[in-house]
């Protein structure tokens, strides 16, 4: 099978050669070349990282590198912003590739894990796996194997040749892939998730965001399916016209994906540790408020109720939610109040932060939702399934944060959180 596995690639297309986003930024020479359990990783860590922050691998293509995947990707663009400390490790098989029948590279990913534990105190709760083509397989793959160290998984344009594994337990997945790939064809794509999509008793019927923003492809389609058993889902990016290529277009969509989980389930929801850099209030929790008033049982089973804070704006399209503390009480200290999927009204408390008095969210006429006054604030937009579908960092002015399917949408700037709709 490895023999029949090999010729397949290699009578494909010669993997170096493939194009990719590339260009700019930083190169490989900014990461720390390490050697783990003998073989090679380049790890990037941001300045200023906090203990307890994710951590992500991506994985190269066969007859690829990691020099080649990171000039492609740039995840350590991402990584400046949100926090978090990146590996690309080296295929250790011929021609570069990876083991996605057996257990050896798994078994060093655990390894990587470790080692990153000991170097930056990551949190082992929020480790996030990738790949690229063979990458994606062996990403697949690492499901049936280590799903227990993975919180979620982001393979991109591969599926596996050996096909679909049963996975350990029902997993987040997302997976980007070009309708004009010419070496794992589009047409294998939709085929090949069902079988998790079973597994994992998903929805039948995806949720579709046509239009869905995406720097080098236009028209692109973002189908999702959940929630699914354990409250997972699994999202797929159909990407019109893209070859097979890795692209740093697709990393900010992988980001805002896996970020939302730990391998005990939703950051937010889960019993773990959390870094402020990287991980916004649970974004179910958030998606299911109200600017209208929050409503809910609270922890001795009373509907809790909140009235309009009256913090409407000029544009009349979006609103902010009111406090609302965990007894049904309006708070005084200025707590944001959530409903969450427990149905259980929560408190996230406000900083004294005079300047986010000043934001305002709103739609624009040309249908982008717009925030404004929120320079140096993160800002980060959620559609009504409570998945992130945009995070940015606030300028001084008003600035285009989002377009998208029609329907109602959360957007959370620093502590404020407001309701609009495209």
């Amino acid at each position: 099978m490895r023999t029949a596995i090999l010729f397949f690639f290699a009578a494909t297309i010669s993997f170096a050669q493939w194009g990719g986003g590339g260009g700019g930024g930083k190169s490989l020479n900014d990461y720390q070349k390490k050697s783990v359990s003998g073989r090679e990783i380049h790890v990037y860590a941001p300045s200023g990282l906090k203990e307890n922050s994710p951590l992500l691998i991506s994985c190269h293509g066969m007859d690829q590198d990691p020099n080649y995947q990171q000039s492609n990707t740039h995840w350590e663009a991402v990584a400046d912003t949100a926090g978090f400390v990146v590996v690309y490790p080296r295929g250790g098989t011929g021609y570069n590739t990876w083991d996605i029948s057996g257990d050896k590279d798994t078994k060093w990913m655990v390894e990587i894990i470790d080692q990153m534990y000991t170097d930056y105190k990551i949190d082992k709760k929020r480790v996030y796996l990738s790949g690229f083509s063979m990458g994606g397989m062996f990403t697949y793959h690492s499901m049936s194997k280590i799903a227990d160290k993975i919180a979620a998984f982001a393979p991109t344009s591969g599926t596996n040749v050996m096909g679909a594994s049963k996975a350990q337990r029902p997993v987040p997945i997302i997976h980007p892939h070009g309708t004009n790939d010419d070496v794992l064809p589009y047409n294998n794509v939709e085929g090949f998730i069902k079988n998790y999509r079973d597994q994992f008793h998903c929805p039948d019927k995806a949720e579709e965001q046509t239009n869905y923003p995406n720097a080098e492809n236009n028209g692109a389609t973002m189908y999702t399916w959940g929630p699914c058993d354990k409250g997972v889902y699994i999202k797929h990016l159909k990407l019109p016209g893209r070859g097979h290529s890795p692209s740093k277009a697709d990393v900010s969509d992988i980001w805002n994906f896996v970020k939302e989980w730990t391998v005990d389930g939703k950051v937010g929801e889960a019993s773990t540790t959390e870094s402020s850099a990287s991980t916004p209030a649970s974004s179910a929790d958030v998606a299911k408020s109200s600017s209208s008033g929050v409503t809910g049982p609270n922890s001795s089973g009373n509907v809790a109720k909140s009235s309009s804070s009256g913090s409407h704006h000029h544009h009349g399209s979006s609103s902010s939610i009111t406090n609302v503390t965990s007894s049904g009480a309006v708070s005084s200290s200025g707590a944001v109040g959530v409903l969450s999927s427990a149905g259980i009204i929560a408190s996230i408390a406000q900083p004294a932060d005079p300047s986010l008095l000043l934001v305002s969210v709103y739609k624009s006429s040309d249908n982008y939702i717009v925030v404004a006054n929120a320079q140096g604030k993160t800002i980060t937009v959620f559609n009504s399934l409570g998945h992130v579908v945009s995070t940015t960092r606030g300028l001084g002015t008003q600035q285009k944060v989002y377009t998208g399917a029609k329907g109602v949408y959360i957007v959370k700037v620093g502590s404020r959180t407001f309701k609009t709709s495209l």
